[in-house]
């Protein structure tokens, strides 16, 4: 595939967008009042995962699904701003950050051909731990709202199934 044609196909896949008149205007708050930290893993589909429709939920996506500094930053401005009070943390089987010999280091650096930038890549041995440490991480959270509750799942991409790992807990009081 030539290096442009994937860019001229999503420009040609937007204007049929456009022309069969799928677009909608909604409004930026989620009608659930509902986030979702997931995985950037391409074989997610939130929205048919969840049940849900474009614009019930914002969805916040990285690596391996982790609670980073930016995404409490878009939870802070989801939640104080757009009345988010709700955080779903989503990650999933055969994650690519999950590296239970601890080498992604070295294999990011073996096909860079040089050492990797130094910063925490946030890699896990244990979905299922790195799940429960960033709930604890938002529950904890000093921006966090009022009413704000954290639930976590695995989501099986073999299955389709999700796994509760923290069932819903809502966060003391600021």
């Amino acid at each position: 595939m030539a290096e442009s044609s994937v860019f001229d196909e999503l420009v040609a896949a937007n204007a049929r967008y456009v022309e069969q008149g799928e677009h909608r205007v909604l409004p930026v708050a989620p009608a659930r009042q509902l986030a979702i930290v997931t995985c950037m893993d391409a074989r997610i589909d939130v929205f048919a995962m969840a049940g849900l429709a474009l614009g019930d939920a914002h969805v916040l996506r990285n690596a391996g699904a982790r609670v980073t500094e930016d995404v409490r930053r878009s939870l802070a401005l989801s939640t104080h701003l757009l009345g988010t009070r709700s955080v779903a943390l989503v990650a999933h089987t055969r994650c690519g950050v999950h590296d239970p010999e601890g080498t992604a280091y070295e294999r990011m650096s073996q096909t860079m051909g040089r050492a990797p930038a130094d910063r925490d890549w946030r890699t896990f041995t244990d979905p299922r731990r790195a799940l429960r440490d960033d709930a604890d991480v938002l529950l904890a959270w000093p921006d966090r709202p009022d009413g704000f509750v954290v639930g976590a799942y695995l989501f099986d991409v073999d299955t389709g199934r999700l796994e509760q790992v923290v069932a819903p807990t809502a966060a003391e009081p600021v």
